[in-house]
């Protein structure tokens, strides 16, 4: 394993910490089913990724895996989540994508269909980030960016398998951040009225 994945590995395990420290500062309040069909996702596809030799998938979604895990163990415990009848739908398509993934045998398909159901699970956080941008972390999809990054370039051989995956997750978190930016300091007609943030 190279350096360079290391290092992305450890920041992106990292990136739970500011999350966690909002959701006990009661000023983020994490979309649960997107927190919980990630961390799902990310555990199974850690596990294919190193049976396969696609070591920057498997480091990420090992990452990945702890860090929802992480958010969603603190978050239960202190009931500071938000969940809606949108989620639940977002929540059974994930969960029928999850099926369908654990059900394929092509590895390029199984690939394809893990970023759908990511794409699925993440939707309640585009979603909430939009509406309550004030209720999200964007430090934790910041340093995302610079983890799957850092992944992308310690690639040593770019398959379809290895380069997916961190090439999503960039995306994503990217997508995320840009929306949270704009929503908070974009131009005047985009920005949403931020509630003074209390810390205890």
């Amino acid at each position: 394993m190279s350096p360079l994945l290391l290092i992305a590995g450890i920041i992106e395990t990292s990136t739970a910490i500011p999350y966690i420290r909002d959701i006990r500062r009661k000023t983020t309040r994490p979309a649960i089913v997107s927190w919980f069909t990630w961390m799902l996702l990310s555990g199974v596809a850690a596990g294919a990724s190193f049976s396969q030799g696609a070591m920057a998938s498997a480091v990420l979604a090992s990452a990945l895996a702890l860090e929802c895990l992480a958010i969603v163990a603190f978050s239960i415990g202190k009931g500071h989540i938000t969940y809606s009848r949108f989620d639940a739908f977002c929540q059974l398509g994930a969960f029928l994508g999850l099926i369908l993934w654990y059900s394929t045998k092509d590895p390029i398909v199984a690939v394809i269909i893990f970023v759908v159901v990511d794409a699925i699970g993440a939707l309640p956080t585009f979603r909430h980030a939009w509406r309550r941008p004030y209720e999200e972390t964007m430090y934790t999809f910041s340093l995302s960016i610079l983890a799957n990054a850092l992944a992308l370039v310690a690639i040593s051989d770019y398959t379809f398998e290895d380069t997916v995956v961190p090439a999503y997750l960039l995306l994503l978190n990217l997508l995320i951040t840009a929306e949270l930016l704009l929503r908070e300091r974009g131009p005047k007609f985009l920005r949403v009225k931020m509630r003074r943030r209390k810390h205890g």
